[in-house]
C-alpha cells in the first residue's frame, strides 16, 4: 500500500519563516486528503522510518542561500568541486539541515532537534530548485529529485538496494 506524504515547502501557506515548519493546515488540506486517502501531510523537515533505514525530506532553497554565504569556490584537493556536492558535504559534515546564520533562515531553538542529521540517515532529500543530482557521501545517500512542478521530474528510491534513479513523468498536455 503506498503513501503519499506532502512536505511544506517554504513557499507554503503556514507561520512565517522559521524551521522547522509545522504540517499544512487541515484548512487547505482537507480537499485533497478526502481525495487521497493515504496522504499524509507531514512537518518540514519530515523523518520516515521504513524497517532499519531512516529517510530524512527537507523542502527549501538551501542551495541558494548556501552560495550566498560562500566565501571561497568548493574545492576538494586540486579540484573543483560540484556545488551540490559540496552542498551535502557541508550539511552532513556539519551535522545540520541549516548550518546558515539565524539572520538568513530562523531557526525555532525548542526544535532544534529535528534539523540535526548526528548520526547520518540513510538518504537526504534537500528538496530545492535545483537540478537533480544524486550523491553518496559517508555512507548517506543523498538527493534532490528536482522540481515536479516546472519539469515533472521525480526520483524512485529502491530500499533494498539504497539507490535512487531518476524518473519524468509525461507533461499532462501530452497524455492520452
Amino acid at each position: 500500500e503506498g503513501r503519499f506524504v506532502f512536505v511544506p515547502g517554504p513557499k507554503d501557506p503556514g507561520a512565517g519563516n522559521t524551521l522547522p515548519r509545522a504540517p499544512l493546515a487541515s484548512k487547505f488540506t482537507s480537499y485533497l486528503a478526502s481525495k487521497v486517502p493515504n496522504a499524509m501531510f507531514a512537518t518540514n523537515p519530515c523523518r520516515l522510518r521504513f524497517y532499519a533505514q531512516e529517510i530524512v525530506i527537507f523542502r527549501d532553497d538551501i542551495l541558494k542561500k548556501m552560495q550566498r554565504h560562500c566565501i571561497f569556490p568548493p574545492r576538494s584537493g586540486d579540484r573543483e568541486m560540484d556545488i551540490t556536492e559540496h552542498l551535502v558535504a557541508t550539511v552532513l559534515d556539519q551535522g545540520h539541515l541549516c548550518p546558515l546564520p539565524l539572520t538568513s533562515r530562523p531557526i525555532h531553538w525548542k526544535y532544534d532537534h529535528a534539523l540535526r542529521l548526528y548520526p547520518h540517515p540513510t538518504m537526504v532529500v534537500l528538496a530545492d530548485h535545483t537540478e537533480p543530482y544524486n550523491w553518496k557521501y559517508q555512507d548517506c545517500l543523498a538527493i534532490n529529485p528536482g522540481s515536479f512542478s516546472s519539469e515533472f521530474a521525480f526520483m524512485v528510491y529502491r530500499p533494498a538496494d539504497c539507490d535512487a534513479e531518476d524518473g519524468s513523468a509525461a507533461e499532462p498536455s501530452r497524455i492520452e
